[in-house]
């Protein structure tokens, strides 16, 4: 059964544009937001050690948008791992809107996440830590064709 990892959030004027409109850009920065508190909760050690000599490396990063969200609104960023191959991790990522009728799907997002060894300035494919794999499977991620040590 596949989990998510929420955060929920008000957007404020600093996530506007000039039309008071959530600027584009703003979703791809609640993705890393949910990626990185998500991380610090469930796999700190990992996420201490990224500068080490295993990293993660986004290597492709979107975002569709449904509709608009204004100054104010209450926001849910949900992300999901569906699964871990290899040294590739995907994240999905659907934004909300909290209402007291209820929630509204907004945008839809995707990143992907490259576990890699560092030598000098270049990189291989990396092991993934335990870490990452009880996180994978906590949310619910297909794990048994990841890279491990």
């Amino acid at each position: 059964m596949t989990r998510s990892y929420d955060i929920e959030l008000i957007a404020t004027t600093g996530d506007t544009n000039m039309v008071g409109n959530v600027y584009f850009a703003t979703f791809l920065r609640w993705q890393g937001m949910c990626r990185e508190l998500c991380l610090a909760e469930h796999a700190p050690k990992y996420l201490q050690e990224l500068d080490g000599e295993i990293t993660a490396l986004t290597e492709s990063a979107s975002c569709t948008y449904r509709d608009e969200l204004w100054v104010g609104d209450r926001v849910s960023v949900r992300m999901t791992i569906p699964w871990i191959r290899l040294h590739l991790m995907p994240l999905r990522f659907e934004y909300y809107r909290l209402t007291d009728d209820g929630e509204q799907l907004v945008a839809t997002g995707d990143q992907m996440i490259a576990c890699m060894r560092k030598h000098g300035r270049s990189f291989s494919p990396g092991p993934w830590p335990p870490e990452m794999l009880a996180l994978g499977s906590h949310l619910g991620a297909d794990i048994h064709r990841a890279f491990t040590a």
